[in-house]
């Protein structure tokens, strides 16, 4: 189950405010993620950048994880021409570089929280104009 809705937060060490926040649980509810396009909206064919924070599921408290975010089109088995670039803020906060969604249509948003070999997943739908 993908729990999702938008919460307002910005951040100062990202520029440009953002978009407001989305997050979903992850598969296992261990995690919280959330996420922002930094621009504010999607470009169609244009690189953007996402930040993310990984949290605690019960406490809130930020997740000491690896991350990594990719894209893919169901209904076209196909996914990003782009491998983004992932930095990491700071614990459980990341800034991933140069995603691309090259054309109109339903993509799912993915991103992996990685503790040691546990990995958990929380998927996102956007639908492309």
């Amino acid at each position: 189950m993908v729990l999702a809705y938008f919460i307002g937060c910005d951040d100062p060490q990202i520029a440009g405010g953002g978009a407001k926040w989305e997050r979903a649980a992850s598969a296992d509810a261990t995690y919280w993620v959330d996420w922002r396009v930094v621009v504010g909206v999607i470009p169609k064919a244009d690189p953007f950048d996402v930040e993310i924070r990984i949290t605690n599921y019960k406490t809130g408290a930020p997740s000491n994880v690896q991350c990594s975010i990719d894209a893919e089109m169901p209904e076209h088995g196909h996914g990003m021409n782009v491998i983004p670039n992932m930095q990491q803020l700071g614990p459980g906060h990341f800034l991933a570089k140069g995603m691309l969604l090259h054309m109109p249509g339903r993509w799912s948003i993915v991103i992996d929280a990685t503790d040691g070999a546990m990995t958990e997943r929380a998927q996102f739908l956007y639908l492309m104009p």
